[in-house]
């Protein structure tokens, strides 16, 4: 590191393959597995899990993070990148993956401007819900470019992240609107609401999408986009991502269950940002 350099930047980077809390039947802290988290100057660490079984409720066979963040030389952008891995995951025996990562890579230019992103590596192997393989579908909106000559033009802004919020909220409001059980699935409607392409984002806005727009359908769950419902068990929201102006974060799975068993928990959890001082 330069210690005479005119722009200090601040890294942010964490990393957690599985964690969450129980409400029902008991009150319990589901411990936090390959949690990592990167140092401000940059640097790298990494971390593995072995096996984890929790209550019987919630299990994996094996996970493992790793963050790392550098320059290349003077003029080139501040680099980070973050990694968590889940294999043989499985919760209640209703979800089922054989490996789920994710991965963003952040570019925060050395002369200003906004970050730029790449969530090339993040994906699902084996998933299975309610027993049924479940083959999720890529969202059109953030399909990252080819990359050419200039590696910036090949990565993703806040610009495309609120494109495919908008259309992916609008898609999940109509689809719970058009439902049968309007009044059951209203839910979804006040979840995604303020996304949707009629309303105004705030300046300090932050945007809700996905890395999916959906998944394939099956007689035992009912899909909303990347919202998944599976009766008499609760939901699963597949890739869910939050982006702000300098911040990402990538979520592959998140249950929330309203069963026997009371519980929200996620797995596959990666997030990037930074700061430049002085500002750019």
């Amino acid at each position: 590191m330069r210690s005479n350099a005119k722009k200090v930047f601040y890294y942010h980077a964490e990393a957690n393959s599985l964690g969450g809390f129980i409400e029902k039947p008991f009150e319990k802290i589901i411990p936090l597995q390959s949690s990592v988290s990167l140092p401000s100057v940059g640097g790298y660490a990494a971390t593995r899990t072995h096996a984890f079984n929790f209550e019987e409720i919630l299990s994996c066979r094996s996970a493992y993070t790793r963050v790392s963040g550098s320059q290349s030389r003077e003029d080139a952008p501040w680099s980070t990148l973050t990694t968590a891995v889940v294999e043989g995951l499985n919760i209640l025996d209703v979800v089922t993956a054989d490996r789920i990562v994710s991965q963003i890579s952040a570019d925060y230019p050395a002369y200003g401007g906004p970050p730029r992103y790449s969530l090339i590596g993040s994906h699902f192997e084996g998933l299975r819900l309610a027993g049924h393989e479940t083959f999720p579908l890529p969202s059109g909106c953030l399909q990252e470019p080819v990359r050419g000559e200039d590696p910036s033009q090949s990565q993703l802004t806040l610009a495309n992240f609120e494109q495919a919020a908008r259309e992916q909220a609008d898609n999940i409001v109509n689809a719970a609107k058009q439902c049968d059980d309007r009044e059951g699935y209203g839910w979804l409607v006040e979840r995604f609401g303020w996304l949707c392409s009629g309303r105004e984002l705030e300046e300090d806005r932050c945007v809700l999408c996905s890395l999916l727009a959906g998944v394939d359908q099956t007689d035992s769950v009912k899909s909303f986009g990347h919202v998944v419902e599976i009766p008499d068990f609760g939901r699963v929201f597949l890739g869910e991502l939050m982006v702000s102006r300098s911040s990402i974060q990538l979520t592959m799975l998140r249950a929330e269950l309203g069963c026997a068993v009371k519980l929200q928990a996620s797995a596959g959890h990666t997030g990037v940002g930074g700061h430049t001082v002085p500002p750019s």
